[in-house]
């Protein structure tokens, strides 16, 4: 058991700028394969900053070409904004409303891994060191009283979910007092417009985190830039008077509790921003070095006064061509340490120490990392991708011991006497992409936003970095990392799967820099928790699919199918991986896009590669390797790319087919698909679709039963976006415009579901996922409002022999839902009023009926049916109590009967 986790994680890495894939030395097929000694050989090549940036960029205009009318080109901000507020009224009004559907939603996680952190603080309040708040980009505010074995998410899911500071009054009475900020300006893959994932200000608490409320002064519509509330970079909060600093997009401002003062503000620049505050009250604020107010400032207050200590140019060799962080020294608050964003296509920064007692600067940029042996692009030498990722921080009671972070961290114990800095974390070596395991800990993320000190022990670091928070002794000779990643649910997923045998929780998703994880099935993965994952591959994690090769649950009873941005795709199977792209595909043929594209009908074991406009086939797929068992099978009469595809369940015949959407809104029909090529796709089209080049089709579904029956939806705003048909299988479907109160909404999944005989349909949007019976008569209704939120829901996958639903989410892990009492309908007698609250209830619950017949009894039932009370009531009762104190939390049934034997059925939620 132990041997397979290890095989699995062996590959797990981060942002990959190029991958060379290997496999198990100990695999017996022939495949095309590479040992992990050929990639250290191979991976040796230089690669240009453009180049280390080129990933970052091309994550952004994926999401950004999902949501842009395809008319414009751009994102119509009004329908975002109407997108959002209609989310949040749907939200609300769920307490009114009876339900469509009874389906609980459980987490899948990951609860152990993360996902992109930028900020980490400690309590100073609580001595122990054990209280901590850390804030996922995508996915809100988390804090931790345990040091961070668990973790609460004290954000709403209203809120916006893209945290990048964090900041504590330091003042001895006024320690309750929290702020965080939000928007990111690089690297996050859910960005709403151009290079920006804008924020919605700036948050405060004043009981220690637990409840947030918004500052109203940086109250701006996040779709669009409005002001410097919309980016924050840092905060810090004054220990002499309590005024909070903000380090936001081109501006440094002031805030005294009041009023927000602007007290620096660049013109131009990249717009990074850095800002400080020693013990004493001195402030120190950085601007990027290509702007017109680039370098460091001090005030001795923060309130006026700011004198430039620092610019290109002065001191002599001092030079930045883009962001500057800041790293004061607690032993010493005179000592500031400067690093910067160089443009150099070696080392790519540059470090310098400020002395204010003698007003001086020391260049320490020669101590920076270039590991002998070889250089590796985007980790050897240091690698900041253009200060996407950069930190310094300083150990509280040393301030020669020094603490960097770019896309690994690095340590140095004396920067005046020691030569180097030495690696300790992100890339295990400056030869491997392979993830940082020394010092008998786990595993450490690349990629480092915040690196922080305990204030209860000088030994003691946290880092907040893609993969999440870890902690460590950073002092010992070879230092071990701790995963705390406990609950923290943040991964951002593209797709997901689940694997097609009924009862079996293996589950697998592609992640946003964090590669593809695995969980469940603990024979498969080595994992027993249901919310426990393990990390399968590095790079950015894109297409997945399980497939059967047995009927057990053991390793050798499943294949998984995954790849990696840009083209490569790999199977997993008895332990070792291969290479199973199509060979014409790689190279000069790779038209693929950035998150790589595939599909696996789980029935026939056929699996489909997308290579841009082109579709190949293979018949086999647990034989899949690169050269002889594919088949090109063509591409589509519009010549589009192809971006979803579905196949009809059951027995294979010639009547079976494969649902094909494009991008530029064409969906195809493929009849007897693995005996046709595309040459012989029926254009099917909704004839109200929009049918223009970006118009991209974001998820087809067909009904699991009944093949006439299908949906197809978009994810372009500015256009219609769901449709339905009953007669799939006919010349010419007519469809059924079915967008109906969804329809500034982005559509990115879709899924049909029947149990009981009734159906389903599912749909995953940019603001959760929701769900109608018959969409044609009945608006959508959304599922899920506590645990899934307004997050995106990137991808949904049913399973229909247990009827299990499986959410993926861009920012919120996964979750999943028993869909065995969907057929429960919640408003049998359509003529009577029931209410019942509240709903979810901690304890008591009131039911209210004003119909005219008489009651008879109130019975609660579980999730299987199973009777947990009966009440017998005899008349027209208009408030009835029941008691749930009992009862332990969960999904439960509330049967009212009436006279004529009629009954009403409500879900009710104990919490």
């Amino acid at each position: 058991m132990k041997r397979k986790l290890l095989l699995l994680g062996l590959l797990s890495a981060a942002l990959l700028i190029y991958f060379i894939p290997f496999t198990s030395e100990t695999a017996t097929n022939e495949k095309q394969v590479r040992t992990l000694s050929d990639m250290k050989k191979e991976k040796t090549s230089k690669k240009t900053m453009s180049e280390k940036m080129e990933a970052i960029e091309d994550r952004i205009q994926f999401e950004y070409d999902m949501q842009k009318n395809p008319y414009t080109g751009l994102i119509p901000l009004d329908e975002k904004e109407s997108e959002l507020n209609l989310a949040l009224q749907l939200k609300q009004e769920l307490n009114f409303q009876a339900r469509s559907f009874s389906s609980a939603y459980v987490s899948r996680g990951p609860t152990n891994l993360g996902g992109r952190t930028r900020s980490v603080a400690i309590d100073i309040s609580d001595t122990s060191g054990n209280t901590m708040l850390a804030g996922g980009v995508s996915s809100g505010l988390f804090r931790s009283v345990d040091g961070g074995a668990s973790w609460v998410k004290v954000s709403s899911n209203d809120e916006i979910h893209n945290v990048t500071a964090i900041a504590q009054d330091p003042r001895p009475g006024f320690q309750n007092i929290w702020y965080y900020g939000t928007g990111e300006n690089s690297g996050n893959s859910a960005s709403t417009f151009g290079a920006f994932y804008y924020g919605q200000g700036i948050w405060r608490s004043i009981d220690s985190g637990l409840t947030w409320e918004q500052i109203p002064q940086t109250n701006t519509p996040y779709e669009t830039f409005e002001g410097e509330f919309d980016i924050i970079h840092s905060l810090a909060v004054s220990p002499i008077n309590g005024d909070l600093f903000v380090a936001a997009y081109r501006t440094l401002l002031r805030y005294d509790g009041s009023n927000f003062t602007v007290e620096l503000q660049n013109t131009n620049g990249n717009g990074y921003t850095d800002v400080k505050v020693t013990s004493t009250g001195r402030v120190f604020a950085a601007f990027p070095g290509n702007g017109l107010l680039n370098g460091v400032y001090t005030s001795d207050t923060g309130n006026g006064s700011y004198v430039n200590i620092a610019q290109n140019s002065s001191p002599a060799g001092w030079f930045s061509n883009g962001r500057i962080v800041l790293g004061i020294a607690p032993s010493n608050t005179n000592i500031v340490y400067a690093l910067m964003s160089n443009g150099s296509g070696g080392i790519e920064a540059d470090l310098w120490r400020y002395d204010l007692g003698s007003d001086t600067w020391t260049d320490f940029s020669s101590k920076l990392p270039d590991e002998p042996g070889g250089d590796l692009a985007g980790n050897d030498p240091f690698a900041i991708q253009g200060g996407y990722d950069l930190e310094v921080s300083v150990k509280p009671d040393d301030q020669n011991f020094v603490v960097i972070g770019g896309t690994n961290i690095y340590r140095i114990n004396n920067i005046i006497t020691d030569t180097t800095f030495d690696r300790i974390g992100g890339y295990v070596s400056n030869s491997s992409y392979g993830l940082y395991n020394l010092g008998g800990g786990d595993t450490h993320h690349p990629d480092i936003h915040d690196l922080v000190f305990s204030p209860f022990n000088s030994n003691l670091m946290y880092s907040g970095t893609d993969g999440g928070v870890h902690s460590a002794d950073v002092t010992v000779p070879t230092v071990g990392w701790t995963n705390l990643n406990n609950n923290y649910q943040t991964y951002q997923y593209y797709h997901v799967a689940m694997d097609p045998q009924s009862g079996s929780d293996l589950v697998i998703g592609g992640a946003q820099d964090n590669g593809t994880t695995a969980g469940g099935a603990a024979g498969i993965t080595g994992v027993s928790g249901s919310t426990d994952m393990i990390s399968v591959f590095g790079g950015d994690g894109v297409a997945v699919s399980v497939g059967r090769t047995g009927t057990g649950v053991n390793f050798n009873d499943v294949q998984l199918y995954l790849g990696t941005q840009n083209g490569p795709l790999f199977s997993l199977v008895n332990g070792g991986f291969s290479d199973i792209r199509p060979s014409a595909t790689t190279g000069n043929g790779n038209k693929s896009i950035f998150i790589t594209y595939f599909y696996l009908d789980v029935e026939t074991n056929t699996l489909y590669y997308v290579n841009g406009n082109d579709l190949y086939r293979n018949l086999d797929a647990p034989t899949a390797d690169q050269f002889l068992t594919w088949e090109d099978i063509g591409s589509l009469s519009t010549n589009e790319n192809i971006r979803s595809m579905a196949s009809t369940r059951g027995t294979y015949s010639s009547a079976s087919y494969t649902l094909i959407g494009g991008q530029n809104g064409g969906v195809f029909r493929l009849d007897d698909p693995r005996n046709t090529t595309l040459a012989s796709a029926v254009n099917i089209t909704p004839s109200g679709a929009t049918v223009f080049s970006g118009s991209l089709v974001s998820g087809v579904a067909i009904h699991p039963t009944n093949p006439d029956i299908a949906m197809v939806v978009y994810s372009n705003y500015g256009i219609d976006n769901i449709f339905i048909t009953s007669n799939a299988t006919s010349a010419s479907p007519t469809w059924d415009l079915v967008e109906r109160n969804l329809a500034t909404y982005s559509i990115r999944s879709a899924a049909i579901a029947e149990v009981n005989g009734q159906v389903g349909y599912f749909v995953g949007t940019a603001r959760g996922l929701y769900a109608s019976q018959d969409p044609t008569t009945t608006d959508w209704q959304l599922e899920s409002p506590n645990e899934i939120g307004l997050a995106v829901v990137s991808s949904l996958v049913y399973r229909p022999s247990d009827n299990i639903l499986l959410v993926g989410t861009h920012g919120n892990g996964m979750y999943q839902s028993d869909l065995t009492t969907l057929g429960v309908d919640e408003s049998a007698i359509t003529d009577k009023n029931v209410a019942l609250y509240p709903n979810p209830s901690h304890g008591p619950v009131t039911i209210d009926y004003s119909g005219t017949q008489s009651l008879k009894s109130i019975t609660v039932l579980d999730m299987s049916g199973k009777i947990i009370s009966r009440q017998v009531v005899d008349g027209i009762d208009s408030s009835i109590q029941l008691d749930l104190n009992e009862l332990s939390s969960g999904v439960y049934f509330v049967n009212i009967t009436v006279d004529t034997g009629d009954s009403i059925i409500k879900r009710l939620i104990k919490q």
